[in-house]
Protein backbone atom coordinates (compact mmCIF):
# COMPACT_ATOMS: atom_id res chain seq x y z
CA UNK A 1 0.00 0.00 0.00
CA UNK A 2 1.50 3.75 -1.30
CA UNK A 3 0.09 7.50 -0.84
CA UNK A 4 -0.31 7.46 -4.12
CA UNK A 5 -4.22 8.73 -3.65
CA UNK A 6 -2.86 11.55 -1.49
CA UNK A 7 0.22 12.83 -3.54
CA UNK A 8 -0.86 15.58 -5.38
CA UNK A 9 -1.86 17.05 -2.05
CA UNK A 10 1.53 16.71 -0.86
CA UNK A 11 4.69 18.51 -2.12
CA UNK A 12 8.00 16.76 -3.25
CA UNK A 13 11.27 15.74 -2.18
CA UNK A 14 12.91 17.09 -5.41
CA UNK A 15 11.06 20.34 -4.59
CA UNK A 16 11.82 21.49 -1.27
CA UNK A 17 12.90 24.64 -2.17
CA UNK A 18 12.70 27.63 -4.94
CA UNK A 19 14.74 30.32 -5.51
CA UNK A 20 13.18 34.19 -5.85
CA UNK A 21 15.41 37.75 -6.02
CA UNK A 22 15.50 40.53 -4.13
CA UNK A 23 15.24 44.04 -5.35
CA UNK A 24 18.93 44.14 -6.41
CA UNK A 25 18.49 41.22 -8.50
CA UNK A 26 20.40 38.94 -6.15
CA UNK A 27 18.83 35.22 -6.13
CA UNK A 28 18.56 33.57 -3.19
CA UNK A 29 17.34 29.95 -1.77
CA UNK A 30 13.53 30.05 0.15
CA UNK A 31 11.53 26.53 1.14
CA UNK A 32 8.98 25.96 -1.78
CA UNK A 33 6.10 28.12 -2.16
CA UNK A 34 2.85 26.88 -0.38
CA UNK A 35 0.18 25.84 -2.99
CA UNK A 36 -3.78 24.51 -2.78
CA UNK A 37 -3.58 21.82 -0.82
CA UNK A 38 -4.30 19.91 2.79
CA UNK A 39 -3.94 16.60 4.30
CA UNK A 40 -5.54 15.97 7.82
CA UNK A 41 -4.97 12.69 9.75
CA UNK A 42 -7.59 12.05 12.81
CA UNK A 43 -6.01 9.62 15.39
CA UNK A 44 -7.93 8.37 18.54
CA UNK A 45 -5.15 8.26 21.46
CA UNK A 46 -6.24 5.43 23.59
CA UNK A 47 -5.14 5.55 27.21
CA UNK A 48 -4.45 1.52 28.01
CA UNK A 49 -2.63 2.44 31.57
CA UNK A 50 -2.60 5.73 33.99
CA UNK A 51 -1.58 8.54 32.44
CA UNK A 52 -1.33 11.91 33.14
CA UNK A 53 -1.03 15.35 31.16
CA UNK A 54 -0.57 18.36 32.69
CA UNK A 55 1.33 21.55 33.19
CA UNK A 56 2.45 23.32 36.55
CA UNK A 57 -1.14 22.84 38.51
CA UNK A 58 -1.41 18.83 39.88
CA UNK A 59 -4.87 18.23 38.30
CA UNK A 60 -5.33 16.91 34.62
CA UNK A 61 -4.99 19.88 32.31
CA UNK A 62 -8.74 20.09 31.32
CA UNK A 63 -10.81 22.38 28.93
CA UNK A 64 -14.72 23.43 28.51
CA UNK A 65 -15.70 22.11 24.87
CA UNK A 66 -18.09 24.04 22.50
CA UNK A 67 -20.93 22.62 24.02
CA UNK A 68 -19.68 23.61 27.90
CA UNK A 69 -18.71 20.16 28.93
CA UNK A 70 -15.57 20.03 31.24
CA UNK A 71 -13.64 17.53 29.00
CA UNK A 72 -9.62 16.74 28.85
CA UNK A 73 -7.39 18.74 27.00
CA UNK A 74 -3.76 17.42 25.94
CA UNK A 75 -1.99 20.17 24.61
CA UNK A 76 -0.10 19.56 21.07
CA UNK A 77 3.39 18.74 22.82
CA UNK A 78 2.36 15.92 25.20
CA UNK A 79 2.12 13.86 22.19
CA UNK A 80 4.28 15.68 19.49
CA UNK A 81 7.15 15.56 22.03
CA UNK A 82 7.25 11.71 22.21
CA UNK A 83 7.12 11.12 18.65
CA UNK A 84 9.66 13.46 17.99
CA UNK A 85 12.25 11.38 20.00
CA UNK A 86 10.81 7.87 18.13
CA UNK A 87 11.42 9.62 15.11
CA UNK A 88 15.06 10.56 15.75
CA UNK A 89 15.50 7.32 17.05
CA UNK A 90 14.13 5.97 13.49
CA UNK A 91 17.01 8.41 11.61
CA UNK A 92 19.51 7.34 13.67
CA UNK A 93 19.15 3.55 13.64
CA UNK A 94 19.73 3.98 9.23
CA UNK A 95 22.18 6.56 9.51
CA UNK A 96 20.31 8.71 8.21
CA UNK A 97 19.92 11.75 10.56
CA UNK A 98 19.08 12.43 14.28
CA UNK A 99 22.75 13.53 15.01
CA UNK A 100 21.42 15.79 17.68
CA UNK A 101 19.38 15.25 21.16
CA UNK A 102 15.52 16.56 20.96
CA UNK A 103 15.70 19.71 22.22
CA UNK A 104 19.46 20.52 21.62
CA UNK A 105 20.24 21.36 18.80
CA UNK A 106 23.59 23.28 18.39
CA UNK A 107 25.90 24.40 15.44
CA UNK A 108 29.56 24.87 15.62
CA UNK A 109 31.32 27.65 13.73
CA UNK A 110 31.16 26.13 10.12
CA UNK A 111 29.23 23.73 9.96
CA UNK A 112 26.56 22.91 7.37
CA UNK A 113 23.14 23.16 8.62
CA UNK A 114 22.94 19.32 7.16
CA UNK A 115 25.31 18.49 10.14
CA UNK A 116 21.61 18.72 12.36
CA UNK A 117 18.65 19.06 10.30
CA UNK A 118 17.16 16.08 8.97
CA UNK A 119 13.65 14.58 7.98
CA UNK A 120 12.79 14.95 11.38
CA UNK A 121 13.21 18.66 11.53
CA UNK A 122 11.21 18.85 8.16
CA UNK A 123 8.14 16.97 9.80
CA UNK A 124 8.16 18.11 13.59
CA UNK A 125 10.25 21.66 12.75
CA UNK A 126 13.38 23.06 15.01
CA UNK A 127 15.18 26.56 15.30
CA UNK A 128 18.60 26.76 16.73
CA UNK A 129 21.75 29.39 16.42
CA UNK A 130 24.11 29.20 13.82
CA UNK A 131 26.90 31.96 14.79
CA UNK A 132 24.78 35.04 14.92
CA UNK A 133 22.02 33.98 12.94
CA UNK A 134 18.64 31.91 14.07
CA UNK A 135 18.07 28.98 12.21
CA UNK A 136 13.87 28.31 12.56
CA UNK A 137 12.19 25.50 10.88
CA UNK A 138 8.64 25.54 11.05
CA UNK A 139 6.88 22.46 11.49
CA UNK A 140 5.28 20.43 8.50
CA UNK A 141 2.81 18.79 10.77
CA UNK A 142 0.39 20.80 12.83
CA UNK A 143 -0.36 18.73 15.86
CA UNK A 144 -3.56 19.82 17.78
CA UNK A 145 -5.14 19.53 21.32
CA UNK A 146 -6.08 15.85 21.82
CA UNK A 147 -9.20 16.54 23.75
CA UNK A 148 -11.29 13.55 25.37
CA UNK A 149 -14.39 12.13 24.29
CA UNK A 150 -15.42 10.91 28.11
CA UNK A 151 -15.88 13.84 30.38
CA UNK A 152 -13.64 14.84 32.59
CA UNK A 153 -15.14 13.41 35.80
CA UNK A 154 -15.66 9.83 33.77
CA UNK A 155 -12.33 9.69 33.17
CA UNK A 156 -9.89 11.10 35.82
CA UNK A 157 -9.06 9.86 39.16
CA UNK A 158 -5.68 10.43 41.76
CA UNK A 159 -2.94 7.58 41.57
CA UNK A 160 -0.81 7.18 45.07
CA UNK A 161 2.76 7.82 44.68
CA UNK A 162 5.91 7.42 47.34
CA UNK A 163 9.54 7.63 46.62
CA UNK A 164 10.95 4.75 49.22
CA UNK A 165 14.44 4.46 50.40
CA UNK A 166 16.77 1.54 48.96
CA UNK A 167 16.03 -0.44 52.20
CA UNK A 168 12.23 -0.21 51.19
CA UNK A 169 11.37 2.06 54.12
CA UNK A 170 10.46 6.00 54.10
CA UNK A 171 12.99 6.98 56.68
CA UNK A 172 15.66 9.13 55.74
CA UNK A 173 18.51 8.06 57.67
CA UNK A 174 20.95 11.51 56.52
CA UNK A 175 17.91 13.62 58.02
CA UNK A 176 16.98 11.18 60.78
CA UNK A 177 13.38 11.10 59.93
CA UNK A 178 10.97 9.93 57.71
CA UNK A 179 10.59 10.87 54.15
CA UNK A 180 7.87 13.70 53.04
CA UNK A 181 8.59 12.51 48.99
CA UNK A 182 4.96 10.82 49.02
CA UNK A 183 2.14 12.52 47.50
CA UNK A 184 -1.08 11.70 45.03
CA UNK A 185 -1.07 12.12 41.29
CA UNK A 186 -4.16 12.68 39.18
CA UNK A 187 -4.22 10.44 35.79
CA UNK A 188 -6.51 9.65 33.34
CA UNK A 189 -7.91 6.42 33.66
CA UNK A 190 -7.37 3.21 31.01
CA UNK A 191 -10.08 3.52 28.34
CA UNK A 192 -10.33 6.54 27.89
CA UNK A 193 -10.53 8.02 24.74
CA UNK A 194 -8.91 11.37 22.84
CA UNK A 195 -9.48 12.71 19.68
CA UNK A 196 -6.37 15.00 18.07
CA UNK A 197 -5.75 15.47 14.30
CA UNK A 198 -2.66 16.59 12.70
CA UNK A 199 -2.71 18.55 9.50
CA UNK A 200 -0.28 18.97 6.84
CA UNK A 201 -1.01 22.27 4.57
CA UNK A 202 0.45 24.22 1.59
CA UNK A 203 2.26 20.91 -0.09
CA UNK A 204 5.26 22.03 1.61
CA UNK A 205 5.45 17.81 3.15
CA UNK A 206 7.15 15.22 0.86
CA UNK A 207 5.20 12.01 1.07
CA UNK A 208 8.40 10.51 3.18
CA UNK A 209 7.79 13.17 5.78
CA UNK A 210 4.36 11.62 6.07
CA UNK A 211 5.27 8.01 5.97
CA UNK A 212 8.03 9.08 8.66
CA UNK A 213 5.05 10.55 11.23
CA UNK A 214 3.25 7.26 10.37
CA UNK A 215 6.27 5.07 11.70
CA UNK A 216 6.57 7.27 14.60
CA UNK A 217 3.02 6.86 15.63
CA UNK A 218 3.06 3.33 15.51
CA UNK A 219 6.22 2.82 17.23
CA UNK A 220 5.41 5.26 20.50
CA UNK A 221 3.31 4.81 23.29
CA UNK A 222 4.64 6.07 26.62
CA UNK A 223 3.20 9.77 26.67
CA UNK A 224 2.55 11.86 29.81
CA UNK A 225 6.06 13.21 31.29
CA UNK A 226 5.58 12.08 34.59
CA UNK A 227 3.79 8.75 33.90
CA UNK A 228 5.80 8.32 30.49
CA UNK A 229 8.68 6.64 32.34
CA UNK A 230 6.42 3.60 33.28
CA UNK A 231 6.26 2.37 29.78
CA UNK A 232 3.40 2.38 27.18
CA UNK A 233 0.19 3.70 28.06
CA UNK A 234 -1.48 4.87 24.97
CA UNK A 235 -2.25 2.86 22.06
CA UNK A 236 -2.39 5.00 18.90
CA UNK A 237 -5.72 4.71 15.84
CA UNK A 238 -5.24 6.36 12.69
CA UNK A 239 -8.54 7.05 11.47
CA UNK A 240 -7.29 6.90 7.80
CA UNK A 241 -5.46 10.17 6.08
CA UNK A 242 -7.89 12.31 4.29
CA UNK A 243 -7.01 15.40 1.23
CA UNK A 244 -8.83 18.14 -0.46
CA UNK A 245 -7.31 21.34 -1.50
CA UNK A 246 -7.20 23.44 1.14
CA UNK A 247 -8.42 23.29 5.32
CA UNK A 248 -11.43 21.99 6.22
CA UNK A 249 -12.91 22.98 10.24
CA UNK A 250 -13.33 19.02 10.80
CA UNK A 251 -9.48 19.28 11.52
CA UNK A 252 -10.26 20.85 14.88
CA UNK A 253 -10.59 18.45 17.16
CA UNK A 254 -13.48 20.53 18.90
CA UNK A 255 -15.31 20.17 15.50
CA UNK A 256 -14.63 16.59 15.14
CA UNK A 257 -15.48 15.54 18.77
CA UNK A 258 -18.87 17.47 18.30
CA UNK A 259 -19.50 15.83 14.85
CA UNK A 260 -18.27 12.05 17.00
CA UNK A 261 -20.55 12.87 19.72
CA UNK A 262 -23.63 13.37 17.59
CA UNK A 263 -22.92 9.90 16.60
CA UNK A 264 -22.04 8.10 19.10
CA UNK A 265 -23.00 10.44 23.06
CA UNK A 266 -20.14 10.95 25.33
CA UNK A 267 -19.43 7.13 26.10
CA UNK A 268 -18.53 5.21 22.85
CA UNK A 269 -16.60 2.48 22.02
CA UNK A 270 -13.51 2.69 20.33
CA UNK A 271 -15.31 1.35 17.40
CA UNK A 272 -17.86 3.75 16.96
CA UNK A 273 -15.48 6.38 17.30
CA UNK A 274 -13.30 5.25 14.69
CA UNK A 275 -16.56 4.76 12.41
CA UNK A 276 -18.08 8.30 13.53
CA UNK A 277 -14.64 9.83 12.61
CA UNK A 278 -13.91 8.16 9.06
CA UNK A 279 -17.93 9.43 8.36
CA UNK A 280 -17.42 13.01 9.71
CA UNK A 281 -14.00 13.34 7.71
CA UNK A 282 -15.51 11.80 5.11
CA UNK A 283 -18.12 13.98 4.30
CA UNK A 284 -15.76 16.94 4.29
CA UNK A 285 -12.60 15.75 3.24
CA UNK A 286 -13.49 12.64 0.35
CA UNK A 287 -10.21 12.13 -0.83
CA UNK A 288 -8.73 9.34 1.51
CA UNK A 289 -6.94 6.62 2.16
CA UNK A 290 -9.00 4.95 4.87
CA UNK A 291 -7.89 3.46 8.22
CA UNK A 292 -7.44 0.13 7.66
CA UNK A 293 -4.69 0.94 4.75
CA UNK A 294 -2.84 3.20 6.94
CA UNK A 295 -2.50 0.54 9.47
CA UNK A 296 -1.58 -1.66 7.18
CA UNK A 297 1.02 0.65 5.56
CA UNK A 298 2.54 0.99 9.51
CA UNK A 299 2.59 -2.73 10.36
CA UNK A 300 4.85 -2.82 6.94
CA UNK A 301 7.40 -0.02 7.72
CA UNK A 302 7.40 -1.61 10.99
CA UNK A 303 8.20 -5.25 9.68
CA UNK A 304 10.67 -3.52 7.23
CA UNK A 305 12.53 -1.26 9.97
CA UNK A 306 12.95 -4.56 12.36
CA UNK A 307 14.34 -6.49 9.18
CA UNK A 308 16.41 -3.83 8.92
CA UNK A 309 15.36 -3.48 4.99
CA UNK A 310 17.63 -2.64 2.82
CA UNK A 311 15.08 -0.89 0.47
CA UNK A 312 14.18 1.47 3.69
CA UNK A 313 17.59 2.48 4.31
CA UNK A 314 18.45 3.82 1.12
CA UNK A 315 15.00 5.43 0.61
CA UNK A 316 16.05 6.49 4.43
CA UNK A 317 19.14 7.85 3.41
CA UNK A 318 18.75 9.24 -0.19
CA UNK A 319 16.06 11.62 1.73
CA UNK A 320 18.44 12.54 3.77
CA UNK A 321 20.88 13.53 1.04
CA UNK A 322 18.05 15.55 -0.40
CA UNK A 323 16.92 17.58 2.61
CA UNK A 324 20.28 17.64 3.32
CA UNK A 325 21.11 19.75 0.45
CA UNK A 326 17.85 22.00 0.89
CA UNK A 327 18.86 23.14 4.35
CA UNK A 328 22.34 23.81 3.41
CA UNK A 329 21.38 25.93 0.33
CA UNK A 330 18.64 27.94 2.16
CA UNK A 331 20.32 28.80 5.08
CA UNK A 332 24.10 29.02 4.24
CA UNK A 333 24.70 29.13 0.64
CA UNK A 334 27.00 25.66 0.83
CA UNK A 335 27.49 23.73 -2.30
CA UNK A 336 26.25 24.58 -5.48
CA UNK A 337 22.65 24.84 -7.22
Amino acid sequence: MTLDTIKPYLGSIDKLSSTARDDKGREYVQPALKNLGSVAIPLIREVIAPASFRNADPEITDILDLDGTRRVRAVANKFKYGERSRGLQVLRYFGAGGSMPQNRTAFASGDRPSVAYDLNTIVFGDSANHGNRVLPVKAAAQYSDAVSIQPYTDCVDTSFHNRAAEDGTLFDAEAKKNSSNIFERHVLLPGTLLVQTISFNGRTAPPIAIEHLLLAIGLAGAYGGQTSVYGVNVRNHVGGIYATRFERDVASPYVALRKVRERTGDRPALEDVRTALTGAFSDAMPIHVSGGEVHQLQMQMIEALESNDAEMRQRYTEAQGSIGEFFDHWFAGFGSK
